[in-house]
């Protein structure tokens, strides 16, 4: 797996900032808020519909109305709720350097079922998931990393799956040493204090969000 070097996450660092409209501090504001909000397994009525407005400004939802997934969601609390304790609770204060898919598939397996694709596209789950659990799960988006494919070997692009993405900030986040880390934890801290004027929050998705950066370097410089 190839490890992050420093050339690609400043071009991702300046992809963020120059051509999107996220957050100077990278979210970190919104991480102290989410975890305020984590409902810990109980996805109440109460509790969905500022959730489901932040998945709609991040564009999630679409092109599924609001109403849907929310029709989704109630067909499927009690097995969201079920596959939270089962395969979240026991790592949640973990990171994804700590856990395996393996451990925690159940939760975004299900989570897919609230916005179903053809593609098994890893927009919907991801972001669902890193709202509950940044520094575990990933967040994907399309015109960020790509366009949800991935080509193996010679033969035609197939669809990336959240599994694949999973696996892959994970791989190279791991593969990437750890003198490198070290540098780049501490850019990204002056970055979002700096830049957002804020401390960085205890749960801030480090290695998440730095692979995130990388990624995003590699396709877009």
């Amino acid at each position: 797996m190839q490890p992050i070097d420093r050339e690609e996450f400043a071009a991702g660092v300046r992809w963020w900032q120059t051509k999107t409209s996220w957050p100077n501090d990278f979210h970190n504001n919104a991480y102290v808020e989410l975890a305020a909000l984590n409902p810990d397994g109980e996805f109440l009525d109460d509790w969905w519909p500022n959730f489901l407005r932040r998945l709609s400004r991040w564009r999630a939802v679409r092109p599924l109305s609001k109403a849907a997934v929310t029709a989704l969601l109630v067909a499927n609390r009690e097995h969201l709720g079920g596959a939270w304790h089962q395969a979240c609770a026991p790592v949640k204060d973990l990171d994804i350097t700590g856990v395996t898919w393996e451990q925690v598939r159940a939760f975004p397996e299900v989570v897919a079922r609230l916005k179903p694709t053809k593609s098994r596209s890893p927009v919907f789950p991801s972001k669902f998931c890193h709202f509950l659990l940044p520094r575990i799960f990933p967040v994907f988006d399309n015109a960020a990393v790509g366009d949800s494919r991935s080509r193996g070997g010679r033969g035609p692009s197939t669809p990336l799956t959240y599994e694949g993405y999973f696996n892959l900030v994970k791989e190279t986040w791991a593969a990437t040493p750890a003198e490198l880390q070290a540098e780049f934890v501490a850019e990204l801290t002056r970055l979002v204090e700096g830049e957002g004027r804020s401390p960085l929050c205890d749960g801030f998705p480090m290695a998440t969000k730095i692979t995130e950066l990388a990624l995003i370097g590699r396709r877009h410089a």
